[in-house]
């Protein structure tokens, strides 16, 4: 994509925080011509900026009402490298987001859960029962001010 212009921020703006919409009413909301508008979309989307449309979920309305963040330091062994221990902890339920970081942890993940006993039972019994993690450090949220 040759540049990124007000438009297209103000479109990709937009989506953030609307979600999909008809490109009529994303046009008319920018004040943008129709076709500008699905030719900015176009655009977008296949030079790459946009790389996927999502839905926002109401967590505590499926009875995910925990949230909390994991550190997760790692210990090289023979058997499992730091990516690929960053994959398994990705791939439990529960996990929406795992980031290999630097500093005193090694990886972070988002995790969800029913409720405190269910997160335990996630960073106890399967994140720490993986090879190659030393040790945990679970930060629980209150309340989200901006996702």
């Amino acid at each position: 994509m040759k540049y990124f212009d007000e438009i297209d921020n103000q479109i990709v703006d937009y989506l953030k925080e609307k979600g999909r919409d008809r490109v009529t009413k994303i046009a008319d909301e920018l004040g943008i011509n129709r076709v500008t508008a699905a030719q900015r979309l176009e655009k977008l989307v296949k030079g790459g900026i946009i790389t996927r449309f999502t839905v926002k979920l109401n967590y505590e309305a499926v009875g995910l009402e925990v949230l909390a963040f994991v550190f997760i330091s790692f210990k090289k062994t023979d058997n499992v490298t730091q990516e690929a221990l960053a994959h398994l902890v990705s791939d439990l339920d529960g996990v929406e987001e795992v980031h290999i970081i630097a500093g005193e942890f090694d990886i972070l993940a988002k995790v969800r859960a029913r409720n405190l006993r269910e997160l335990g039972e996630k960073v106890v019994n399967k994140i720490r029962a993986f090879s190659g993690v030393e040790s945990t450090f679970s930060h629980v949220v209150f309340q989200t001010v901006k996702d």
